[in-house]
């Protein structure tokens, strides 16, 4: 066997390799374009919308008090209020969050303005005062710049979000 290869066995030119480079790069970003990436910030804050719902839920029906959740008019704050008021001095803050609000602006997404309250058994009720158990499940959309959206639906009765 020759320690040399023979001149008419070619592999490879470094043109024909940087060529494949190219189109590989230029079909991933086409590829990731077309993916789910850019809704990373949409989908992760509905789990966390979720999640802060759901702990409302555990705290009304850990204690007697009513809890619950508010969002404001335009749709970009969101914050956790106790004992039927949703007013600033009965705010709480939520798990994770450093201060008593949740701003949904900072990742250019609204969620439909609503009061959301528990009452001692965990049915979500409309309204501040828990008094009012809903009458048909909750909807609430989470959007991104009003072209994507999420829903987040509150099943009457038993207050279990999907």
């Amino acid at each position: 066997m020759p320690f040399f290869q023979s001149a008419d066995q070619r592999g490879f030119s470094i043109v024909e390799v940087l060529v494949v480079l190219i189109l590989i790069g230029i079909v991933s970003v086409i590829i990731i374009g077309r993916s789910n990436i850019g809704r990373t910030d949409l989908l992760a804050q509905t789990e966390v919308v979720k999640s802060h719902i759901r702990f409302a839920q555990s705290r009304a029906m850990n204690s007697d008090r009513v809890w619950g959740i508010r969002c404001d008019d335009p749709g970009q704050v969101y914050w956790l209020f106790v004992d039927g008021s949703s007013e600033v001095s009965n705010r709480r803050k939520l798990p994770g969050e450093e201060s008593d609000t949740v701003d949904l602006g900072i990742y250019n997404l609204t969620l439909t303005p609503t009061t959301l309250s528990f009452d001692d058994r965990g049915r979500p009720c409309s309204g501040d005062d828990g008094a009012t158990p809903l009458a048909g499940d909750l909807s609430l959309t989470l959007s991104a710049g009003g072209a994507e959206t999420t829903t987040i639906v509150v099943t009457r009765n038993t207050g279990f979000v999907p």
